[in-house]
């Protein structure tokens, strides 16, 4: 069964029930809050919360410790030495006064940053692995999960729950590079959660993507990418998430342009990341690269400035795009970006009350996920 389609009526009650769902939960998240958690949200400044939001390229500790980063991203180059990484990722958890969410998408298949490691060249596909018993997906996501936190690794911007076949019956990108579990939620579920498990076990959270469902043929990180899909065919997209947000640490949104909801990118827009939202409760929301060709585009279209050459006024406006729809945690490949990323949030929160408190429900929900990992325990880590 494929995703399927619906009507213009069906627009409005998705963006009005999505916008009423973020409310009353951005709320909900306050009155349930954990009284360690706030009193550690108490001690940090304005500088720090927004450092906090940032999930970083992995950088020397010196430059962690300044701008007190939240998360850092490993990639597959930072593998070939496993040893160091690991020294350097011990140290950085023990020093500084808040540690890191430490980041990999270690998905399989094509997406496999563990292969500079011995016995690691090949992993299975999401494609593979939803051939699978959901036992042994479980099994085999343990065994990499203790590989990651053997090295320091502790969050997996992992499972796609994307379609591999769209509502037009068309095969997407993620189905085409064999990174999707299957066409619809009760194929993509079971071997989603079993995966999801598997990391659970070894104290490895889950990040699901792309939020809602990257169901275009097109690479949305290098080109514009826009999607025909109804409001129908999102929520069946969505569902995905539903199904498995217990199990989840966070959602990470995607770069399409929704035209059945928005015209702009569902990481910046708020009807879709409120919808995220109503589905992830208090969990993490995220951003992929913000630094991505096609995000930079969006910001300045038909542009051919060089990246290096990119205005950090056209940047700044893209920060806060994603602060503004409602997204927790930014992602950044380019380090040099940081320092302008938390002085466009710091300076966000002084001119926007209603900012400042997203910044702050952002920040604590960031903090969950580390005391969930035991990163912060029941004492100020300060």
């Amino acid at each position: 069964m494929l995703f399927t389609s619906g009507n213009k009526r069906g627009i409005f009650l998705f963006l009005m029930l999505s916008l009423s769902l973020f409310s009353r939960l951005d709320a909900a998240d306050i009155r349930a809050s954990d009284p360690f958690i706030d009193s550690l949200l108490e001690t940090l400044g304005p500088e720090e919360k927004a450092g906090q939001m940032i999930l970083v390229y992995n950088s020397p500790y010196a430059f962690l410790r300044d701008h007190k980063v939240g998360g850092v991203l490993v990639m597959q180059n930072m593998l070939k030495e496993p040893c160091s990484l690991r020294i350097h990722l011990r140290r950085a958890q023990k020093k500084l006064p808040i540690p890191l969410l430490v980041t990999i998408d270690q998905e399989g298949g094509a997406v496999n940053r563990l292969s500079p490691l011995t016995g690691w060249k090949k992993t299975p596909s999401a494609r593979e692995l939803g051939e699978w018993e959901p036992d042994s997906v479980r099994s085999y996501a343990r065994r990499v999960a203790a590989k990651l936190r053997r090295i320091g690794i502790n969050m997996n911007l992992a499972p796609v729950v994307d379609p591999a076949v769209n509502s037009e019956n068309r095969e997407t990108y993620m189905g085409r590079k064999n990174r999707s579990f299957g066409n619809d939620t009760q194929r993509i579920a079971p071997p989603a959660r079993a995966f999801i498990k598997g990391f659970s076990d070894r104290n490895v959270l889950c990040v699901a993507k792309h939020f809602p469902g990257y169901d275009v043929t097109t690479n949305s990180d290098l080109e514009a990418a826009f999607s025909n899909a109804d409001t129908q065919a999102i929520a069946g997209y969505a569902s995905v998430y539903s199904a498995i947000e217990p199990l989840i640490a966070g959602i990470m949104m995607t770069s399409i342009r929704y035209r059945a909801v928005s015209d702009t990118p569902a990481v910046f827009s708020s009807s879709m990341v409120s919808r995220a939202r109503s589905i992830s409760g208090d969990k993490i929301i995220m951003t992929d690269d913000l630094w991505g060709a096609a995000l930079r585009g969006y910001v300045l279209p038909d542009s051919t400035v060089h990246p290096a050459r990119y205005p950090d006024s056209a940047f700044a406006r893209l920060v806060e795009s994603a602060v503004r729809a409602g997204n927790d945690m930014l992602m950044i490949t380019y380090p040099q970006k940081v320092p302008l990323m938390i002085t466009t949030i710091m300076a966000m929160a002084e001119n926007d009350a209603s900012i400042k408190a997203h910044i702050d429900n952002a920040v604590r929900r960031i903090l969950k996920a580390k005391n969930k990992l035991g990163l912060i325990g029941t004492k100020a880590h300060r």
